[in-house]
Formats: structure tokens, C-alpha cells, sequence
């Protein structure tokens, strides 16, 4: 016997959205592609509801009304495609209208993923029916469920508020308060990269840091065991939990562990310190399972989108920030610097000579040699500064809190690890050497970007001309040259 179809419906969807989408749809679903007005009427005439796709950028196009009035059909449940980069997507995931957040290009495990959510969604919502009634024909059991049910739909309520996986993480602590007693909420969650399996943890900031790292073994055991891989390297995120009991090393009878899984394998897990730990009872249990199953999608989208802006945010070839990020952070700093009376200082990087690498060894010689001194800014600079890729060769690094005289010290130190640094290419090892121009702004200053960056640029350029392979400073009239 043959299942029936359900409806998705897509609401004004390009013709390759329509076709990515049908292309990945199971027999089950059939993709009707409608107008505005012909959507609307579609869904009123289906009680049983289905599933909306709207691209990003439909959405930013509908009157407010036309929004609410699709929204009001509570028995559809809506997915959002970013068919373009656009900040507002996380303000609409942020709304709670949208059940999950996919990006271009379509494929089938995301559509399989989404489609699994709303069956899971929808199963919620079952199981939340069926409890009603069993509160309806056992009194003594309402206290309980109305407690439980509260958990739920603020949990699932607040986790679809923000796509900042610390704050989902932050705010679902506080909300397992009102199943146990909590004492700390810890998040471990991994993925592969370049080959190998790297987690990202996240531990209370009140933490005492005797005890952080008999945390993070736990954590990565657990990952281990879940993953079934081995991890390979990790970093530490902070949580800022209100009502954070003082940590204790781990207790295996005290801790709830609730693997966090979208498809078939785990990629995360959250760990719950509770002293109610060894005597759950199975409606609890099954309480908690729901809700990690829904964690899992809020943490998901949250990482994903994070992922997806710092891609938008990173130049992809030397993997620091783009000139775009760049010239946002540079107004954000100026504007930081107005306000506190700081110092601050630019730095402008030019390799030298980089023509005559790609022209001896090739571009994929000059690729490498770009990613390899991303990597050197990366390690050389300190937390504070902020290097991007101007473009070409070039690069850029804003210096807060950082005078001139001080930035000369940096970039001398970077230029000679520039130049001291081997690169291999064709059997060959070559050195490269980097000239640097520095400009500053003084306390008070209301100097805007343009004229900094004019400055360090004019400071690179008189080290061009001076000789190359040098530091100049825009208020220091002698060259600074390298010995």
C-alpha cells in the first residue's frame, strides 16, 4: 500500500529553488509552487496543514500584513531558505515563525533534515496532546504535567529567540529549573574539519579554573564516546549562567547526560549536573529526551548560522577577515576610540616582490604563501588586534589602545618573522619579505577611517620607495629601515 502525499507548499520560490527542491522531495511530498493570494487560499482550505518553504528574500518583500495573515494558519509549519546573505535572517529565525533556517545550494540530507524536524515537531505536539488527556483523567498527576508542559513551551519558545548557541545553551540552564535541581549546564559538540574531529565546549564562566580542566576531560570523553572519534583538538566557550552553583568535579551519579542528534549519529550533548540525577522518574526522562531533541535543532541552526556568517565574514583563502569585515570594525573601533579617548593604530602590510612569485613558482606557490602569512599574523598579533586581507598581497591589522611608537615594535617583530620564515615550493625554499606602513590617532582625535588608512598608506608607500622590506610611521619623518 502505497503511502499517501502530504502537501509542501512553496510560496513564490524561483524556478531553481522549485526544481532543487522537487529534485530532493521524497515520493511522499508533492511541491506546489503558488502566488501570494493562491498560497493563502491553498492553506485555508487544508485543515490538516503541511509544510511552507519561503525564500529570504520573498519574506523581506511581504507587507506586514500579508505576514501575519500567513502566519495565522497555525497548522502549517514554515521553513526559511537563505537564498541570499542577508543579516535579517537571523531576525527572523529570532521571531519564532520559522521551524528551521536552510541554506543554498539545497541538497537532500538538509531537506532530509528539515523534513525530520517537522515530523518531529508535529510529534511534540502529539505526545503534548496525549499528556492533556492523561492530566484530565488522573488529578493527582496535574501539578506534574502542567509543570512539565510550562518547560516545554518555554524551552522551545526561547530557544527559537537567538541563533547564538551560548545564549540557547544559557537560557535552556535556566529552564531545566523547573524540572530539577540544577547545578551546572555544560555543552560539548563536535564536527570534522580538514580530516579530523575538533569540538567546541562550553563551561560556565564562574568555573573555578582548578577544576576546568577535569571538566574538559569529561566533556571530551564524552564527545568520544558519542562521536565515536577520537577528537583531535577542541577551544573552550564561555556561558554566562545566572544562579551558577560552584562547579564540582564530575560525578557520574550527579550528571544527566542528553545527546543532542539530528539523523542518525549525535553531534553534540549537553551535561546537566543535578542531585535529582539518580532518581528520575520516566516521565521526566521522557521530558528531557523531547526536549533535547529540540535543542538539537535550535543548536544546529545556531551553529550553522555561525559558521555561515564567519565564511561570510572571512576571506576564504587565508582564513583572517575579509576587507568588507574590515572596514565594519574599523568604524566600530574609531567610534570606541572617540568615546574612551584611546589610542589607536593602523598597520598595512605589502609583501614585496609577490608578482615575481606567481611568475616563478606559480599562483599556487603565491596561494600558499598568503595562507602561510595569515597564519603568522595569526600567531604574532596579539588577542586584541585585528588582522583582515586588504586584497592582493596587502593586508591590514587594526591596533587598539596602541600608539605608533608601540605598533613600530609589532610590526618590526612581524616583519622579521615575514622575512625569516621559509617557503617551499617545486622543491625549492624561498623567503619573502613584507614592507609595513603605520598611522595613529591621538587621544581626542576626531580623524575619520579614510584619512588613518590614507596615512598608513602613504607610510607603506614610503617604504616601498625607500627600499622595501622596512617599517615607515606616518608621524616619523626618518625610515625605519630593517638591518
Amino acid at each position: 500500500m502505497n503511502a499517501p502525499t502530504r502537501p509542501c507548499l512553496g510560496l513564490a520560490l524561483s524556478s531553481e529553488l522549485a526544481s532543487q527542491l522537487e529534485g530532493h522531495l521524497p515520493r511522499t511530498r508533492v511541491l506546489e509552487n503558488r502566488s501570494l493570494s493562491s498560497a493563502q487560499e491553498f492553506m485555508s482550505q487544508r485543515t490538516q496543514g503541511g509544510l511552507v518553504f519561503i525564500a529570504v528574500s520573498t519574506w523581506k518583500e511581504l507587507a506586514p500584513d500579508d505576514r501575519e495573515r500567513l502566519i495565522a494558519h497555525k497548522s502549517w509549519q514554515f521553513m526559511l531558505i537563505a537564498d541570499q546573505h542577508d543579516p535579517d535572517a537571523l531576525e527572523y529565525m529570532s521571531s519564532g515563525t520559522f521551524l528551521t533556517l536552510m541554506t543554498c545550494p539545497l541538497d537532500r540530507a538538509k531537506i532530509s533534515r528539515a523534513l525530520q524536524q517537522a515530523e518531529e515537531v508535529s510529534d511534540m505536539y502529539d505526545d503534548i496532546f496525549h499528556m492533556a488527556r492523561e492530566i484530565s483523567l488522573e488529578r493527582e498527576l496535574l501539578t506534574r504535567k502542567n509543570e512539565q508542559l510550562a518547560f516545554l513551551n518555554q524551552l522551545l519558545t526561547r530557544a527559537s529567540q537567538t541563533l547564538d548557541p551560548a545564549v540557547i545553551l544559557a537560557n535552556c540552564s535556566e529552564d531545566f529549573a523547573m524540572l530539577l535541581d540544577v547545578g551546572n549546564v555544560l555543552g560539548v559538540f563536535w564536527a570534522e574539519n580538514e580530516g579530523q574531529t575538533e569540538a567546541e565546549l562550553f563551561l560556565p564562566d564562574t568555573l573555578p579554573h582548578a577544576q576546568q580542566a577535569e571538566w574538559i576531560n569529561h566533556l571530551l570523553s564524552v564527545a568520544a564516546r558519542l562521536g565515536k572519534q577520537e577528537v583531535r583538538g577542541y577551544q573552550v566557550s564561555a556561558l554566562e549562567l545566572k544562579d551558577c552553583k560552584p562547579g564540582n568535579p564530575p560525578e557520574l551519579e550527579e550528571l544527566i547526560t542528553l545527546p543532542l542528534t539530528l539523523g542518525s549519529e549525535p553531534f553534540g550533548a549537553l551535561v546537566i549536573c543535578s542531585q535529582d540525577a539518580s532518581k528520575l522518574g520516566q516521565d521526566r526522562l521522557r521530558i528531557l529526551s523531547s526536549a533535547a531533541n529540540h535543542l538539537a535543532l535550535a543548536m544546529r541552526n545556531g551553529l550553522e548560522f555561525r559558521k555561515t556568517k564567519a565564511r561570510a565574514d572571512h576571506d576564504g583563502l587565508t582564513r583572517i577577515s575579509n576587507r568588507h569585515h574590515f572596514d565594519v570594525r574599523l568604524r566600530e573601533e574609531m567610534k570606541r576610540h572617540q568615546r574612551h579617548q584611546d589610542e589607536l593604530s593602523l598597520m598595512m602590510i605589502d609583501l614585496d616582490y609577490f608578482k615575481s612569485i606567481n611568475d616563478t613558482y606559480g599562483h599556487q606557490a603565491g596561494d600558499m604563501v598568503l595562507r602561510e602569512v595569515g597564519k603568522i599574523l595569526n600567531n604574532t598579533l596579539r588577542e586584541s588586534d585585528f588582522p583582515a586581507r586588504y586584497g592582493g598581497e596587502e593586508f591590514v591589522v587594526i591596533l587598539p589602545q596602541t600608539r605608533e611608537d608601540q605598533a613600530w615594535i609589532l610590526a618590526e617583530r612581524l616583519r622579521s618573522q615575514i622575512g625569516k620564515t621559509f617557503f617551499r615550493s617545486q622543491k625549492k625554499r624561498f623567503r619573502v619579505t613584507a614592507s609595513i606602513g603605520i598611522a595613529g590617532i591621538k587621544p581626542c582625535a576626531l580623524t575619520p577611517p579614510e584619512i588613518l588608512l590614507r596615512n598608513a598608506d602613504t607610510a607603506l608607500y614610503q617604504a616601498k620607495t625607500n627600499g622595501r622590506n622596512m617599517v615607515c610611521c606616518s608621524a616619523i619623518e626618518e625610515t625605519q629601515a630593517a638591518h
